[in-house]
């Protein structure tokens, strides 16, 4: 039976994955998704039970889906707020899923470290039209180094916005509510951990979670696994 695994590679505002899928119930990222077939296809399910299939597809930020493929595929996650994620969304149209432009895929090459992808498809972009709101960008930054309790709240007290405002702002650039961001940071911080050998209870703590129930209902909403699961592909 085909299990995950592979490499999971973590970069400034991205990750990637490099590797066997297995099953994967319906979730949904609060980052964008590039999904990488290779020489073969790869195929990505939504909700409605529709499914596009190509040899690379987008997939927009809190857009419910499962993925799918034969032999090893590629995963590549991208953070809503950084100018590479502006950038590929203007070269694509408005579905929720898409497949991507033959001159951006085509620069990445799947036998090279998923470390190199990233790289590759910002070589291949322009620059973004819009950039990220200043005022959102620097709640963006606070809430990574102060991830905890009432966060949101005593972020909105160091920016000088409403709150009603500056979530506004979060859906109408990342795609999603602020909260569902930074959910997906402390699951990043979480699976950084997990990749350093932290026991899911620790690395639960470490980004931020409440407890252990709580760190694996938001992976498997967002990634469609456990966090046992994704540690296996981690270490």
């Amino acid at each position: 039976m085909t299990a995950w695994s592979g490499d999971f590679v973590f970069g400034e505002a991205w990750a990637a994955y490099r590797g066997s899928t297995a099953e994967n119930s319906l979730h949904s990222h609060a980052a964008l998704q590039l999904a990488l077939g290779g020489d073969r296809e790869v195929s990505a399910e939504l909700e409605d039970g529709q499914i596009v299939t190509g040899r690379a597809l987008l997939i927009r930020p809190a857009v419910l889906h499962a993925v799918s493929g034969i032999g090893e595929i590629g995963l590549i996650y991208v953070e809503p707020q950084s100018p590479v994620a502006f950038a590929l969304l203007d070269r694509v149209g408005a579905e929720d899923i898409e497949k991507v432009p033959d001159d951006i895929s085509q620069r990445i090459d799947p036998t090279r470290p998923p470390n190199t992808w990233f790289a590759a498809i910002e070589d291949a972009l322009p620059e973004p039209a819009r950039t990220l709101d200043a005022r959102l960008a620097g709640v963006l930054r606070w809430l990574e180094l102060n991830p905890g309790p009432n966060a949101i709240s005593l972020a909105v007290e160091q920016s000088g916005i409403s709150e009603s405002h500056l979530r506004t702002l979060a859906r109408n650039q990342l795609g999603l509510p602020l909260s569902t961001w930074l959910i997906w940071r402390k699951l990043e911080r979480g699976a950084r951990e997990l990749s350093t050998g932290a026991t899911i209870v620790d690395a639960a703590l470490a980004a931020g979670f409440a407890d252990q129930a709580h760190f694996t209902r938001a992976m498997r909403r967002m990634f469609g696994i456990t966090p046992s699961i994704a540690r296996k592909t981690l270490l």
